[in-house]
């Protein structure tokens, strides 16, 4: 009967979205209200962009990569008969593009320049038009001013009645998963180059997973953040790099989050409390070597890198060496894609290849779709994984979400085995520097600790 139960949620689910996908991109998207707001609930980098909004007839922005991954331009508000609203309250710390950059260059800072959304806070809310909602600004210790130095972060704590592997492993307990510590000068985009640095520290339960942990040459991690251990809690240093930018390229040299798939390190940039097994046991989190993105267009970008292997933290595992590639395109305005590569010698992982595709689409002014689908072939293991999820932001204080992961791999099982899950959720900001996400969790398969029992779980997230 478990069985019959699982393939009835689990065709429901892909069943919605594929009725949805054709339904809505067909004649809703084109049908929708020029009076309609949006509210893109994934925290969004409009901090890329400057204060000045584009007008009716501007061309899409470009969808462009952050400090923690594939962070996507807010969908569905460019091209609108609507003004856009100044941003300039939220964008305050947002170095801007001075006044003798390059002619015909836009204002968007190419991708790489964006600062994590774990720091910005931009949420690029269109208006706070609501009876009951008013979450009114942001508040930071240190916004910083263009070509100065931003200081500031955020402090998560969280509860849940069962463990998951990996993040979110102490049950019954109230743990400070991560409070998020940065400073940040980006380099600013101009005819000619600039240069900017980048450090966060992190102290939690979550610490320790987001350490250096490919710097295992004698099979325990070893170096730069790996010996900052309290019991269950620890520091970590995730970023610590220099970037330089112009008008078509930044580049980043030194340690920095990974860029493969839609789900962030830091909390604050994902609607859902717990991870997905794919960020945990599939992606890297972070790289120490050179990465950069070049601006093609106003729909394209494509990044490059070489780094020592994955998770390492300014030292190699056993010669690791490998290179990062990637596009990120928007072919219309309610929908953006974004491919990640990487070739060669992941060190502690071994040799092989990985490869990481997000689509996220707009299918009405309040739905968002977002399909993440991966590929890992290493010495060690093959993995497979894909996840659903879908979005409904009723205002800028409350959205509603469901997400369904299917994970199979030889990684943690003598053969292939799968794995699911199927989160259900909301989102709810009493303030802008708050935000409470509870959530229902329900595992079946190999690597599931309470196969088909309901995990409950809920945190606070404090942006300052």
């Amino acid at each position: 009967m478990r069985v019959s139960i699982q393939r009835v949620l689990a065709a429901a689910f892909f069943g919605c979205f594929a009725s949805i996908g054709v339904a809505q991109t067909t004649s809703t998207i084109s049908d929708i209200p020029s009076n309609k707001q949006n509210y893109p609930w994934r925290i969004s980098d409009d901090s890329a962009v400057s204060p000045q909004a584009p007008t009716t007839n501007a061309a899409p922005v470009a969808p462009v990569i952050n400090a923690s991954g594939v962070t996507f331009k807010r969908l569905g508000t460019q091209d609108k008969p609507t003004q856009e609203p100044d941003l300039s309250k939220y964008n305050a710390d947002v170095p801007q593009a001075p006044a003798n950059a390059a002619p015909g260059s836009t204002e968007t800072q190419p991708g790489l320049s964006v600062a994590s959304n774990a720091t910005n806070e931009g949420y690029g809310f269109q208006n706070n038009q609501c009876d009951w909602c008013q979450i009114g600004e942001v508040k930071r210790i240190f916004g910083g001013l263009p070509g100065r130095t931003a200081i500031g972060g955020f402090a998560q704590t969280g509860y849940h009645d069962r463990n998951n592997l990996g993040f979110n492993n102490r049950q019954d307990q109230f743990n400070a998963h991560q409070i998020w510590l940065f400073a940040d000068r980006s380099a600013q985009q101009g005819a000619g180059w600039s240069m900017g640095y980048r450090i966060d520290a992190v102290y939690g339960i979550d610490g320790q997973d987001i350490q250096s942990t490919g710097n295992s040459p004698t099979g325990a991690p070893t170096g730069w953040d790996n010996s900052w251990d309290f019991g269950s809690y620890g520091w970590a240093l995730p970023q610590a790099y220099v970037n330089f930018a112009n008008c078509d390229w930044n580049v980043r040299v030194g340690r920095f989050l990974s860029p493969f798939g839609y789900e962030a390190v830091p909390s604050i940039e994902n609607f859902f409390y717990s991870r997905t097994y794919v960020r945990q046991f599939t992606q890297p989190f972070g790289h120490t070597g050179i990465i950069g993105e070049r601006q093609v267009n106003s729909q394209l970008s494509t990044i490059t890198g070489a780094t020592l292997g994955w998770d390492s933290g300014f030292d190699q595992t056993d010669n690791g060496f490998n290179f990062i590639g990637g596009v990120r395109y928007r072919p219309g305005q309610y929908v953006n894609v974004g491919v990640t590569s990487s070739v060669g010698d992941t060190g502690v992982r071994g040799s092989g290849v990985a490869q990481s595709l997000v689509l996220q689409m707009q299918l009405t002014d309040n739905v968002q779709y977002v399909f993440t689908g991966d590929y890992v072939n290493l010495q060690a293991n093959i993995d497979y994984g894909m996840t659903n999820s879908l979005f409904y932001c009723v205002n800028p204080c409350l959205a509603l979400g469901t997400r369904l992961e299917w994970w199979k791999t030889d990684q943690l099982f003598p053969n292939m085995s799968s794995t699911y899950d199927w989160t259900v959720g909301l989102n709810y900001r009493p303030h802008a520097n708050i935000v409470i996400r509870p959530e229902a969790r329900y595992d079946w398969g190999a690597a599931a600790v309470n196969p088909d029992d309901v995990t409950l779980g809920i945190d606070a997230i404090i942006a300052f």
